[in-house]
This record gives C-alpha cells, structure tokens and sequence, in this order.
C-alpha cells in the first residue's frame, strides 16, 4: 500500500489539526504576496520575513524540503504555539454570515494559536475570498506568522445538512455523492473533484472533509446521502477518484491541491437502528455476519490515491469484534490505539493526518444524553462526543476506558516535540 509522500501528521484528540506553516514546495512562484509581514530580498530571492527578525530563517524558504522547514519552526515555537496548531477551530460568523467578526478570529489564531479553521459560511464568492483574506492577514501578524489552513464540509451540492455540509450559493452544483455512485463512472467523480478544488482554492480553502468511504448498510441511517452506497468494492474506486480529483493528483499532495480527510473511520455507516453517532444514543455499530472488513475495504482506493487525512468515527464497535486475534476496545476510533495505530497506521501503512471529530474531549451533560426539558430550545451546552472514554454505564464502563491515542501534555518534553513534528504539512 502506497503512503501519503508528503504529508507527515499524528493523531490528534480534542477537536484536532494540524501544524500549519505556509508554502513548503520547490520554488516556482514569481512574486510573493504578504497581508502585513515585510517582503525581503536575499541574493534574488524573495521571501515574508514572518517573525520579522530581518533574516531568512529556514521555515521561511521555500526553497527547502518539508521536513527542514518543520524541525526549525518547531524549534522555535512554544508548548503553547504547538498545541495551539493541533486545534481545528470554528470562528464565529457575522449576522450575515458570509464572514467572520474580527474578535473570533483574534482570539483564535492570535490568542489560541489555531492552526486550521472551519469554513461554514456561505455568502458569495467574493465575500468568502475577503473573509479567508482577513483571517490569513491576522495569522500572518502573529508571532511566527504561521498561516492558517481552512476546510470546509462539503458544499457542491443540492442539499445542505448543518453540520455535516455547506449550503451551496457560489459553486457548482452536482449531485450528492449517493447520486454519483448510480452514474458509477470514476472519470465523472475526478472530474467534480477537480472543478470542486479549483472552486475551494479560488476563495481560499485549503482543505476537504471529504469524502465519505461509509458505507450505507443501514437503511435508516440519516447520512446516506453522503455516501457512495453500500458496495465496498464501487465506493473504493470512486472515493479514489474523488481524492485524486481534490488533490491534483494521486502521487499525494503538490501546489494544487486541496487536502482531502477521508472519513469516517472505520464503520459508521453500520449504525444500530439507524440512529447516528453524534448522538450519545446512537453511539453503537454492529456488523452483522462478521461483515466488518466490507467497511475497511471500502476506504482502500484513498490510501491507493495517497489521501492526506482520515477522519475517525464517533462510533463504538460492538462487543466480541477482534482484530489481529483480539477483542477490539470498546471506545470510538478517535480514542482507540487499535483502529488508529495497528490497522491504519501499521497495516494499511498510513502516515498522514489524523483529525479526529468534533467535541470527543467534551463531556457529554445530562441534557446530551437525555434530551433538554420540556420548553427549553436545545443547544450545544454540554454537548460531547467521548463515547466508550467517558460513557455513564455502570456494568464494565473500566473495561472500556482507553488511553487516547495522541501524546498529552504529561508526556515528556522529546515526545512532545517529535509529536509536534509529525503534524507539519508540506505545503
């Protein structure tokens, strides 16, 4: 299995993310433009002095390779700086949505050093361009000028799930990928993720939630339409279309792409009773006739077209589920060393980023569990995702308790810093 040649990320807990620092390919770029760091020159070479010392520092070259540009902007970052570029944020919109306030994003990228925002917005193209403008103009002001990487869920499409995608006002509009998978042409999918990267570039988005390898085995499931359908060997082949569509390619990421999070890993589709896995009652799968491995192989063709992210489910396994002759821990992915390290990283070979889902570090109130009182309007006070880490069952709630899967912040000072590391993208 081929590997994700330019990407080098850990696993994150929290609402993840990785370490984002600015261009890092060969140079082929006649002009440099800087929202507020100065310009320099250097014997012909132009460069953004971004910590403003008036000297070309290594991470500032774009000349150099990934790997170089990492190790010296790690070193010169704080323990606060690094954990800050491990979170996947979401800013604040205006009232009229179509960007951000100025004091969301200060106190994100300036006082809680994000390395990655969501895009929710959803005004025209102009306003979106504007909007991702002033929040790399803030980034850029900040310490090391470390640029922000925004995402976005999908948003091509006719329908609109907040949440889980983007109402469509400025982009092409094609089917839902449930509707591609009844064309069932690889060449077609390519080619929407192609014209849908150039659409997200054009305004600033660097990054795709997408796309979803689940498989729809559970008819009454509310995200099927997300999915390619319920054939493993078909949604392998066109999710490695979809990717290699966003990513310009499939030899893993160039100047052109747009970073795809295949997600979610691994399962979710399989859902008891239909209920999904946001919910602290729908966070069980079962996979009935042993038929677990359909929803690995699924996710095959995004590691054959070197996807550069996967996305863990909230789910928990069922119990008496093994894997490499062992029961596989209750807890969902984004907490389980089995299912992130052994199967994805270790079988599958996969050494890029891992984004865990939103809120699994949060805790999960009464009214998570239970619903919100009669006459009061639900909200996301309380709300958590942790499931098997933290679940209110009395029975065998230790068994089910794991270690995450990321390094803490207990952990000694080398490990930090090479966990640190591993989240560089090569940009």
């Amino acid at each position: 299995m081929r590997r994700s040649r330019f990407w080098s990320a850990a696993a994150a807990i929290g609402l993840g993310g990785w370490l984002a620092c600015g261009p890092a390919f060969a140079d082929a770029t006649p002009g440099l433009a800087a929202r507020s760091a100065p310009v320099l020159t250097e014997r012909g070479f132009q460069y953004k002095d971004l910590n403003r010392n008036g000297r070309l520092d290594p991470y500032e070259d774009r000349r150099l390779p990934p790997a170089v540009r990492a190790r010296d902007l790690v070193r010169r970052m704080t323990l606060e700086e690094k954990a800050g570029q491990m979170l996947h944020a979401t800013p604040a919109s205006t009232a009229t949505g179509d960007g951000w306030t100025a004091d969301s994003l200060s106190s994100l990228l300036a006082g809680r050093h994000a390395g990655a925002m969501i895009s929710r917005l959803s005004g025209t193209a102009e306003a979106q361009a504007r909007a991702a403008n002033e929040a790399q103009e803030i980034a850029e002001q900040t310490r090391l000028g470390i640029p922000v990487m925004l995402s976005s869920d999908p948003r091509n499409h006719f329908q609109y799930v907040p949440g889980a995608s983007v109402e469509n006002r400025a982009f092409s509009q094609w089917p839902e990928t449930t509707g591609l998978a009844a064309i069932g042409d690889p060449r077609l999918v390519r080619r929407f993720g192609d014209i849908a990267r150039q659409e997200y570039e054009a305004i600033g988005l660097r990054m795709t939630l997408s796309p979803q390898a689940d498989l729809s085995t559970e008819p009454r499931w509310p995200r099927i339409n997300g999915t390619f359908g319920e054939d493993p060997d078909l949604a392998s082949r066109l999710v490695e279309a979809y990717v290699a569509g966003f990513q310009n390619g499939e030899r893993g990421l160039n100047r052109g792409s747009v970073v795809a999070v295949v997600k979610h890993w691994v399962g979710y589709g399989a859902a008891v009773d239909g209920f999904d896995g946001h919910n602290h009652y729908g966070q069980d799968l079962t996979f009935p006739a042993g038929r677990f491995q359909d929803h690995v192989r699924a996710f095959r063709g995004a590691f054959a077209a070197n996807v550069a992210g996967v996305m863990p489910t909230y789910s928990v396994p069922p119990a008496g589920l093994t894997l490499f002759g062992r029961p596989l821990e209750r807890v969902g992915a984004g907490f389980s060393k089995q299912l992130l390290t052994d199967l994805l990283r270790g079988r599958f070979g996969f050494d890029g980023l891992v984004l865990s889902d939103w809120a699994i570090t949060q805790d999960c109130d009464a009214n998570c569990r239970d619903g919100w009182p009669e006459g009061q309007a639900p909200g996301f006070a309380g709300f958590g995702t942790p499931w098997g880490w933290s679940r209110p069952r009395s029975s065998s709630a230790s068994s089910r308790r794991s270690t995450p899967a990321s390094t803490s912040s207990a952990a000694p000072a080398t490990t930090r810093r090479r966990s640190c590391r591993r989240f560089m993208p090569a940009r």
